[in-house]
C-alpha cells in the first residue's frame, strides 16, 4: 500500500484537525474562560496611589496607637481596615490594664478600721468611750 504525498499531506492535516478538536479547543476554551479571573495589571499611577493609601493607613495605625498609649505594638499590630484597628486597641487597651492592675500594690495585712480606732488615732477619749458604751446598750 503506497500513499502519494497529496495523501499523507491530507492525511497528517486530517489528525492535526482532529487533534485540534479533542484536545487543544477545550483547552482553549478553559484558558479563556479562567482569563476573567485574573487581576488587572495595574498602571504605574494606581501602584503609586495604592503605595500612598498604604502608607497613610499606616500612619493612621501609629496615630491611634500613640493615641491609646500602645505605640510600643506599632510593630506587632497588623491590620487591613479601621474595625480591626479598633478591635485591636480595645484589646491591647484591656490587657495593659490588666497587668498594671496586677503589678499594682496590694496590702497583704490591710483590716478594716473600725470607729473605735479611728477616734484611737485622733486621741478622742470621748469618741472611744462613746462607742464602747454604744455597744454595750446598743
Amino acid at each position: 500500500m503506497s500513499f502519494t504525498q497529496e495523501q499523507l499531506d491530507e492525511a497528517i492535516q486530517n489528525a492535526k484537525n482532529e487533534w485540534v478538536e479533542k484536545e487543544l479547543n477545550p483547552i482553549i476554551t478553559e484558558r479563556d474562560e479562567l482569563l476573567q479571573f485574573k487581576p488587572k495589571d495595574l498602571s504605574d499611577e494606581e501602584k503609586a496611589l495604592q503605595t500612598k493609601q498604604q502608607e497613610l493607613f499606616d500612619k493612621e495605625i501609629q496615630f491611634e496607637l500613640k493615641s491609646a498609649g500602645l505605640e510600643q505594638f506599632a510593630g506587632v499590630v497588623k491590620v487591613t481596615n479601621t474595625d480591626e484597628l479598633t478591635t485591636v486597641i480595645e484589646s491591647l487597651t484591656g490587657i495593659v490594664n490588666d497587668i498594671k492592675v496586677s503589678l499594682g500594690y496590694i496590702p497583704d495585712n490591710h483590716k478594716q478600721q473600725n470607729e473605735y480606732d479611728t477616734f484611737a488615732q485622733k486621741n478622742d477619749t470621748k469618741g472611744m468611750i462613746a462607742t464602747k458604751l454604744s455597744k454595750l446598750f446598743g
